[in-house]
């Protein structure tokens, strides 16, 4: 059974790219595991240099790890680097939002709205893919918003990798929708009043939240953390037999 539909363009890279991101963000690829460009190229219809340039644009974004030689995986994580990659993600995300509040018109407030309406029905609907990219589309605006391109690019390339992750423990079943809403309002508010200490506040509490149960876990790394989650949720699902 395929994993990925193969795709009718054979020239469009970034068709490519997105067709591999989305099935990493969908969880249907998990940490570690294993992309091959043959296996890959067959799914899509596509090449194998067209698959490598794919891969080599997914490695800037941190998705994926190439090794010479040897091959490309996805993004493993441990809880030594979700931390770091957290504690930058939270001191350029600050420094965004607050840019983001001294420049921010109504229609930029109404864009940020109806982002926020999107990951609203998103969570409501249960849809853990479609909430992670509703998610990172929420917290782009808010970077476009700063002014500062370049501090945009770098929380991109920092956060990708996190949403992916919390996209895959999202559908791993380890999330509850329900509480990933629970800042997003208190942000939009913030960045309204204009108030930095508030919007430092609800900035720093946002981005610690959704870790928190993985890095207490003691699991050492992303992907030992999703096999145990999906295991419990295993173990708990009803039996077919009886």
């Amino acid at each position: 059974m395929n994993t990925l539909c193969p795709l009718r363009s054979t020239t469009l890279k970034a068709r490519v790219v997105s067709a591999i991101r989305d099935a990493v963000f969908a969880g249907r690829y998990a940490p570690g595991d294993p992309l091959r460009e043959l296996h890959l190229a067959r799914e899509l219809n596509v090449s194998q240099p067209t698959v490598r340039e794919a891969l080599l644009e997914l490695e800037k974004f941190g998705l994926v790890v190439r090794t010479p030689n040897i091959g490309t995986v996805v993004t493993n994580l441990g809880t030594d680097e979700i931390r770091e990659q957290i504690e930058l993600r939270l001191l350029l995300e600050k420094v965004a939002a607050l840019k983001a509040s001294e420049r921010m018109a109504p229609a930029d407030f109404r864009e940020l709205e109806r982002r926020l309406a999107a990951l609203t029905a998103a969570v409501a609907a249960n849809a853990y893919y479609e909430s992670a990219q509703a998610d990172l589309e929420f917290h782009r605006q808010i970077w476009a918003c700063s002014g500062n391109r370049a501090l945009a690019r770098a929380l991109d390339q920092i956060a990708v990798p996190l949403f992916a992750f919390v996209s895959i423990l999202r559908s791993a079943g380890s999330q509850d929708l329900i509480r990933v809403m629970s800042s997003h309002a208190a942000i939009v508010e913030a960045l309204r009043q204009r108030d930095r200490a508030r919007i430092e506040e609800v900035i720093g509490q946002h981005g610690q939240t959704a870790y928190q149960e993985f890095l207490n876990s003691g699991t050492g790394d992303c992907r030992a953390y999703v096999q145990q989650r999906l295991s419990v949720a295993n173990e708990s699902a009803p039996s077919s037999t009886g």
